[in-house]
């Protein structure tokens, strides 16, 4: 791939059901946002919340925020202030606190791999990967029914709720805003030990915490002060709606996915913007306008009617997202796989016509490792992450390929931690993730397999029916089971059934186990 070629930010908002915003160098994504309108992500969102319920057992609070589903509060995401009888929920919000700049100097002290830029959006929000040392426990900082100020830090995932805060953060093009720091923190993909003693003293006289963001190097004071009198007016206005609010819900919501995406991906290697709807142009060159004021990229209006990411051909790319085997070149491909417990990543070979076995190991694992940083930065890949790279004899080669693989992870920018790679191949790593995923913000259970990838199982289970069945002797009865398992009984089974003294109706329900139907006595 040349490295040369521009970057393009492209926004697929035509059609407003789905809202697509990639990052593509050539035909290749390099980064995507993407919002669904019954499934909008709440990352970032700030709510009023009540405590619905503590559990001392998790050292944790469920916080009635309203979403729906409560959101899970540990009690190393609570601020102290909470504490306190007569706690008031916005001045606890906005009160420094050593807990918060404690929980910052932990999660920049994770070793191995780490977000190179610590604070550089709302949804890398630095605070509540680590709870501070000798924290309270939840019985002591918070009570049933109290009101707090929540921050979503993750969406639902899988039947869990959303996991919030109570250190609010408010992200600006150039600066995060967190009041409950004390300090001015600058991000450290700015190296240059002089830029970022200016940064800091161009903010010295900033309320609360404020991080700065990559994006404002080498800018002078007044973009600074610009982009910091716009939080002001945002925490002002968040002040202002807690007021009037008289039940848990929606305080302050992130702007609109197009803007939110464009506040976080643009920089000063995107060499194109195009845009397929025009309220999106116009709410792009708003932005621009008042936060790049001198960029002088043009928003394009893309008005074809083929739509854009194939107009782009980053369509093919994306949808490489959606499945578990991915080429990679030479015949080989990684194939990924996610359970509850654990993500597994494969790599199966292919011919880079080396002259060893060792050597075709070496190469083919460099070129799967750069695929693997990209998918796992692409598909917001969480939690534990296992790779099983292919076998490698020489410790040398072992090096290089982990050196390579850290290296890359670190581009994307994300919270990880990794291990080292053995013997047998094998590399872990636990990821932050960003939100609920791409593929799993656009998938549903599969009811032909109700979700476990298998359709063996439904012999199975049609062949535990027929054996309770049998040791009925009459009675009508419902079968409820995947639609696997009663096409697979009404194809195997139904005519032993009518040979017994039972009426039978089926009922197909995609979430029953397909190892488990039930059977139910009507």
């Amino acid at each position: 791939m040349n490295q040369e070629q521009p970057f393009t930010l492209a926004i697929n908002s035509r059609d407003a059901e789905e809202v697509r915003v990639a990052i593509a160098q050539g035909k290749e994504l390099q980064d995507i946002r993407y919002s669904c309108t019954d499934r909008a992500s709440q990352v970032g969102s700030i709510h009023v919340g009540r405590v619905k319920q503590i559990e001392k057992g998790l050292d944790a609070a469920f916080v009635d925020f309203g979403g729906g589903r409560s959101g899970f509060l540990h009690a190393g995401n609570v601020h102290p202030g909470y504490a306190a009888a007569d706690a008031n929920a916005f001045v606890v919000a906005t009160t420094p606190t050593a807990g918060a700049a404690a929980l910052v100097k932990d999660a920049s002290a994770e070793s191995d791999v780490e977000d190179d830029e610590e604070g550089d959006s709302a949804d890398s929000n630095p605070v509540g990967i680590k709870a501070p040392p000798k924290r309270m426990a939840i019985t002591e900082l918070l009570k049933q029914g109290q009101t707090v100020l929540v921050q979503v830090l993750r969406d639902p995932n899988r039947g869990k709720g959303a996991t919030v805060t109570t250190f609010l953060s408010l992200a600006g093009r150039l600066l995060v805003s967190m009041p409950s720091l004390t300090r001015v923190g600058v991000s450290r993909r700015i190296q240059d030990q002089d830029e970022r003693k200016r940064l800091i003293e161009a903010l010295g006289d900033a309320p609360g915490g404020v991080i700065v963001r990559t994006a404002a190097e080498a800018l002078p004071k007044r973009e600074l002060q610009k982009d910091l009198r716009h939080l002001k007016k945002r925490w002002a206005a968040l002040e202002e709606g807690l007021k009037v609010a008289d039940k848990p819900g929606l305080l302050l919501a992130e702007d609109t996915p197009a803007v939110r995406a464009v506040r976080e991906l643009f920089n000063n290697q995107i060499g194109r913007v195009v845009v397929d709807d025009l309220d999106t142009v116009k709410q792009v060159q708003a932005f621009l306008a008042e936060w790049a004021p001198h960029s002088e990229l043009e928003v394009e209006h893309y008005k074809r009617p083929r739509p854009l990411f194939e107009s782009l051909d980053i369509e093919r790319d994306y949808q490489t997202l959606f499945r578990a085997r991915v080429p990679i070149g030479s015949g080989a491909s990684i194939v990924i796989h996610e359970t509850e417990a654990l993500c597994a990543i494969d790599v199966n070979s292919g011919r880079l016509g080396r002259s060893s076995l060792e050597e075709t190991a070496r190469d083919t694992n460099m070129l799967a490792a750069r695929e693997i940083a990209r998918q796992i930065h692409l598909r917001d890949l969480g939690g534990i992450i296992v790779v099983d790279f292919i076998d490698m004899t020489k410790v040398a080669h072992r090096r290089e390929v982990e050196g390579g693989f850290r290296r890359m992870l670190r581009e994307k920018r994300s919270r990880m931690r990794a291990g080292h790679l053995g013997s047998f191949g094998l590399m872990p790593l636990t990821r932050r993730r960003r939100g609920t995923g791409l593929p799993r913000a656009s998938e549903a259970m599969c009811r032909g397999c109700g979700g476990s990838g298998s359709i063996g199982h439904h012999s199975a289970g049609a062949m535990r029916v027929l054996r309770r069945l049998r040791g009925e002797t009459e009675g009508d009865w419902a079968l409820r089971a995947q639609p696997g398992v009663i096409a697979e009984f009404k194809a195997h089974y139904a005519k032993t059934v009518r040979d017994l003294p039972i009426q039978l109706t089926y009922l197909e329900d995609g979430q029953v186990p397909a190892g488990e139907p039930v059977l139910e006595r009507q």
